[in-house]
């Protein structure tokens, strides 16, 4: 009974590992605005998503300009470059990600809107359609370069900014209860997952086995929220991005950036794992194993029923021994 309590508290265990491992990932890099920025700011440079950007906000501009009766979209695109290129862009994708995460802990909150049990009223009316980038401060720099080059239209351009669609509304309103209840159980699960562990392997008799066991089973568990976050790279998001919205490779460079720690600590765990098992493995018989029980009504333990072997200790006492003669049975029947 014992074993078996102790297999079912180690498997609980290696279960609340990657939960533990996501909440804590959750609280440091996506709901924490300093670590999300920190995070995503040096994607200003990165080639891929510089350009994705650019390139959205230059089709906005001339989809407007073209509504207005201004085809200007080799100037636009030449403008919107700049900008891309420039000096000014890092502080722009910072302030374009800081608006961002402002609508995702919106969500979180509650009061987004998001269609869910947060709400349908709430107070940001921004991201009652999900969680979106608003590329305003990008947008305004094109607009004033486009006046400076000579095209008068700029100025009669709408204020509402281009936005690009990152998490629909149905995937927010599901990010909203998930996240929240890992983050708020984030210390619970960091030191629930060792002790059960711990204590699973105390109660199994072979120790040995057991810990064989957790390290398999703490592995298994990395392993499946590898799995889970490439399907939700290479399945979900691609097909989740709308065709007017940003580059699916954008997209994917963002999601890779921001669980890049997530992916690392998974494959720690992974390997110290499957290291811990077979370490263990390779020790043999250098953990404690249970000693051989007696038969049940025996009142003899079993070391001392079985007769001494030959070559023991207790059968060269024995041979030592000098030899008694039998009495003669007569002369125990006449008592002497």
């Amino acid at each position: 009974m014992r074993t078996v309590i102790g297999s079912l508290v180690i498997a609980l265990g290696c279960l609340l590992a990657p939960l533990a491992l996501l909440a804590g990932w959750a609280a440091s890099e996506v709901a924490d605005p300093a670590g999300y920025l920190r995070t995503m700011a040096p994607l200003a440079g990165h080639p891929v998503v510089r350009d994705a950007v650019t390139d959205h906000v230059a089709d906005e501009v001339t989809l407007r300009l073209h509504g207005l009766g201004v085809p200007a979209r080799a100037e636009v695109v030449r403008r919107t470059a700049e900008t891309g290129t420039g000096d000014d862009f890092a502080a722009v994708w910072v302030e374009i990600n800081r608006a961002a995460h402002h609508r995702f802990t919106t969500v979180l909150s509650g009061k987004g809107g998001t269609g869910g049990t947060g709400g349908t009223g709430g107070t940001d009316p921004a991201v009652r359609g999900g969680v979106e980038y608003d590329f305003t401060p990008m947008y305004e720099l094109v607009k004033k370069r486009l006046q400076r080059s000579g095209v008068e239209a700029a100025t009669r351009l709408p204020d509402t900014p281009p936005t690009a669609r990152l998490i629909p509304a149905s995937a927010a309103a599901g990010a909203h209860h998930a996240c929240n209840g890992l983050i708020s159980l984030r210390w619970v699960l960091a030191g629930a997952s060792p002790l059960l562990i711990a204590a699973g392997v105390f109660l199994v008799r072979d120790r040995r086995v057991g810990l064989i066991g957790a390290g398999i089973g703490a592995a298994v568990g990395m392993l499946a929220l590898a799995v889970a976050l490439s399907a939700l790279r290479n399945v979900y998001l691609p097909e989740s991005m709308p065709r007017n919205g940003l580059r699916v490779g954008a997209v994917v460079t963002m999601f890779d950036t921001l669980t890049t720690s997530l992916r690392n600590g998974l494959r720690v765990i992974f390997g110290l794992g499957l290291s811990v098992a077979a370490a263990t493995f390779l020790t043999g018989s250098g953990f404690n194993r249970p000693a051989p029980e007696a038969p049940e009504g025996s009142g003899t333990p079993a070391s001392s029923a079985s007769p001494a072997s030959p070559g023991s200790p207790a059968a060269a006492s024995l041979a030592v021994l000098p030899h008694q003669p039998a009495a003669p049975a007569k002369d125990v029947a006449d008592g002497r």
